[in-house]
């Protein structure tokens, strides 16, 4: 039996330990096992095991301590659950037995969730749900849910989209007292806000997008003269209708985008707005913020003016009638307007020749289409190759957006569309790269635009039978919202924001909103942090559901095919354990499981696998075969053929 001083100093030692054990806060990230790792905001990661994992979600904020795990590793242990992230969720209902559990539907939550027998809304097998956590799993590892809605099963008409919009917080439905405000400003129409505006209804504006859009949000003019174009890009002005803090706009902040399912629009504003009254259709008056922008022979923007206009669309163009016309002619097109089409074809051939010479180009990609039926589902997947109108379009914003910005930089107000090049821990990777395979003698500078920029070009024209482009483009930082107005490394602009989508984005309503104060001589508004957050925020929701519910649609197609069918593809993407493949025809992307291949070694800095004989890189053409499908994970796992 220990004496009081033992028992003192054991008590005193056990202290000591306490207070030498390293402690920390930090966030919960999940993995694809049942393991995870708590990250400090230093992003020091320390491995959860899991035992521990049991007692916490994906995005908990925690505090942990540190301790030897053998073998010279560290675990974290967690001692207290600071906040939870996870209180709504939606999954699949499983019945096992007696047992009733949700399989949620989350990228890093992959335990079944129990849900007692009051609280189960006779759901039945296989159904999807939304639910809510009622009993958090810290301490006792024994997490518990509750039913809220019974969402359908996978013969529900779609159901893709309608798990991706509860599982993602996306509105579908506007309340009364927004209608509400729709119906007066309907009834209002636009005559009492053309008095004061530039009437620029004599310049001859066309439109030029997909037969099918109703939103149509930017139409175009350009005019040649000796020394170059005056380009003018029209962009439709629901923000001169909308008043700040209304209903409406709440609304529209609250849902920050259009997001585009495959069988339907949530829009950011009601239709009778964003598809009629604000809507640039042919034939119609509207109200329009312009740029009047004067281009010299090389493309360069010369002056930038901004007006509060009035415009009339001539015509509502498609991609391929215009590219028709490019090419050739097109008798569906007006003849009055072929001389314009042509000018702007012109310009716009210039500004990309402008944009190769002193900034960096995007890669060209199709899109793919769905094919849906009656039923919802895909029928097939139709891809569409970029036609020279797509360039012309996307040219003609790229240029009125980085014209905007200078001009809104100069007046040091507005937000800006920052990106600031490769990711910092890649940095050196990226670096040694380039000095490799470019030869260069010092080390490269990747921080500073103007060399950053030179780099690329360079790369882009080099001999290596590697892809310098596409490897440090998936090495690169996402963009984000600032004020000062620094470069866009991405696209090699020394300021960029976005102006030409009011009725699909709210970060561009609100530079409509200070654009037209400035041009007013009126304070720009106060546009707070938390505003800009929460806007790419749900724009970042809104991108993922609408890409999981076209992948979901996807998936199901492809389990209609013939088994063990060749499909050509493409490698996109690879780590340390898996090659992603993207399916050359329907755009599909899939993931090769190289974990167990024998004899062959990742290189991080070229992004290649080898085996001393032969190799992977990206952008590498792969013949595959489907192994696994699992469509409510939305998961593809092929091999080679």
């Amino acid at each position: 039996m220990l004496d009081i001083n033992a028992l003192s100093q054991l008590k005193q030692l056990k202290q000591e330990i306490h207070e030498n054990t390293p402690r920390f806060d930090g966030r919960v990230r999940g993995s694809s096992g049942r393991f995870g790792f708590a990250v400090t905001e230093e992003g020091q990661s320390y491995f959860l095991s899991p035992d521990e994992m049991e007692k916490v979600l994906p995005g908990d904020e925690i505090s942990f301590r540190v301790e030897p795990a053998g073998d010279d590793k560290e675990q974290a242990l967690v001692e207290k659950l600071i906040r939870s992230e996870i209180s709504d969720f939606c999954g699949r209902y499983i019945v096992r037995g007696k047992g009733h559990f949700i399989e949620p539907d989350h990228d890093q939550f992959n335990r079944w969730i129990f849900v007692p027998p009051n609280a189960r809304m006779n759901a039945k097998d296989g159904d999807y749900v939304a639910a809510t956590m009622s009993r958090h799993p810290y301490p006792s590892g024994k997490a518990q849910a509750k039913i809220e809605a019974i969402l359908g099963d996978e013969t529900t008409p779609h159901i893709e989209r309608l798990v991706m919009q509860q599982r993602f917080a996306l509105s579908a439905e506007f309340s009364e007292d927004v209608m509400k405000e729709v119906e007066n400003l309907v009834a209002a129409g636009i005559d009492a806000k053309c008095a004061d505006r530039t009437d620029l209804t004599h310049l001859p504006f066309v439109t030029i997008d997909s037969a099918g859009t109703r939103d149509i949000d930017d139409a175009l003019f350009a005019e040649a003269h000796s020394d170059g174009w005056t380009l003018w890009v029209g962009i439709a002005d629901p923000e001169a209708l909308i008043d700040a803090g209304s209903a409406l706009d709440n609304e529209a902040r609250k849902r920050s985008t259009s997001v585009y399912f495959a069988d339907r629009v949530l829009p950011m504003l009601p239709p009778e707005l964003s598809e009629q009254l604000c809507s640039l259709q042919a034939g119609s008056r509207r109200l329009a913020m312009v740029a009047e922008l004067r281009l010299e022979q090389d493309g360069n923007v010369r002056e930038v003016k901004l007006h509060n206009a009035l415009i009339e669309s001539r015509a509502k163009l498609t991609y391929a009638q215009v590219a028709q016309l490019i090419d050739d002619t097109c008798e569906e097109i007006p003849a009055e307007l072929h001389g314009p089409l042509r000018h702007l074809a012109d310009c716009a051939r210039t500004l990309n020749q402008w944009r190769a010479a002193h900034c960096l180009l995007m890669d060209d990609r199709p899109d793919y289409k769905l094919i849906l039926g009656e039923d919802g589902r895909a029928s097939d997947i139709v891809k569409i190759e970029r036609n020279a109108a797509h360039k012309l379009v996307e040219e003609c914003m790229l240029v009125c957006n980085r014209s905007v910005a200078l001009w809104l930089r100069e007046r040091n107000a507005g937000f800006f569309i920052e990106q600031n090049g490769i990711r910092t821990e890649r940095l050196g990777e990226a670096a040694a790269l380039l000095k490799e395979q470019l030869n260069l003698e010092g080390k490269p500078v990747l921080g500073e635009l103007e060399s950053y920029v030179a780099l690329l070009q360079q790369a882009e024209q080099s001999s290596s039978d590697l892809p310098l482009r596409t490897i440090l483009s998936r090495q690169m930082e996402r963009s984000q919202f600032g004020r000062e107005g620094k470069p866009h490394m991405g696209l090699g602009f020394n300021c960029y924001t976005t102006f030409t989508s009011p009725l699909r984005k709210y970060n561009d309503f609100l530079i409509h909103r200070t654009v037209r104060a400035l041009l007013n001589d009126e304070p720009a508004p106060a546009i707070e942090d938390d505003v800009l957050t929460g806007i790419q925020d749900m724009q970042t929701r809104g991108r993922i559901g609408a890409s999981q519910a076209e992948q979901w649609l996807k998936l199901q197609w492809l389990q209609t095919q013939p088994e063990n069918g060749i499909y050509e593809g493409t490698i996109v993407h690879m780590n340390s354990g898996s090659l992603t493949v993207r399916l050359d025809d329907t755009g599909i992307e899939g993931v090769i499981d190289r974990r167990k291949a024998k004899g062959w070694t990742y290189d991080s800095k070229t992004m290649t696998h080898s085996n001393g004989e032969e190799r992977f890189i990206l952008g590498q053409p792969m013949r595959v075969i489907v192994h696994e499908i699992d469509v409510p994970k939305r998961s593809l796992k092929l091999r080679m053929a």
